[in-house]
């Protein structure tokens, strides 16, 4: 099955069939009693809606960052992506608290690398974002940076955590950036 098949699948299970069990569970607390009819109009009916809205914006806000071949990896709600720079630790944080947006960013240093906390907006419930050292030979640094949703429940991110790695892989190199 294709990727994007999978996650229209996903969001419509994961949202239809919740939402018609709490429509049922409601008629059975006014005494209607259980109508198989209506449990599936209503999963079937929001669950669509929801499947199609939802991954339909997804899809348009990747290809809007460049993505244009859709795999579970990019489809996904966490990103990750390995960077070489010649930037340490100290000077890789002055660089992130220079920037304009990852600058306004909860900024908390461990003992080997840096955790970012995004706040919430209107695409998410706000991103957690850690850059961790993985070796360092004579003045050349390889990080890993990763960016996930704080709520594990998230379906889509609408392209906000690929946003959230280039942001600093473009802060890292030195390429000049607009705020999205």
């Amino acid at each position: 099955m294709k990727p994007l098949t999978k996650l229209y699948l996903k969001t419509f299970l994961l949202t239809g069939i919740p939402y018609g069990l709490i429509m049922i569970g409601f008629d059975l607390l006014d005494g209607d009693g259980f109508k198989l009819w209506k449990f599936l109009f209503l999963t079937l009916f929001f669950g669509i809606t929801m499947s199609l809205t939802l991954v339909s914006f997804h899809k348009y806000r990747l290809k809007k960052y460049g993505i244009q071949e859709f795999s579970d990896k990019n489809l996904g709600v966490t990103q990750t992506k390995g960077i070489k720079t010649k930037l340490g630790k100290t000077e890789l944080i002055n660089k992130l608290k220079s920037d304009p947006i990852i600058g306004k960013m909860k900024m908390i240093e461990t003992e080997n690398g840096i955790t970012l906390k995004t706040g919430m907006t209107w695409k998410s419930w706000g991103e957690e974002i850690k850059i961790i050292l993985k070796s360092e030979n004579n003045s050349d640094f390889e990080y890993q940076i990763s960016s996930s949703p704080k709520l594990k429940t998230t379906i889509v991110d609408y392209g906000k955590n690929l946003q959230n790695l280039t942001r600093i892989e473009n802060v890292i190199n030195n390429i000049a950036l607009q705020c999205i």
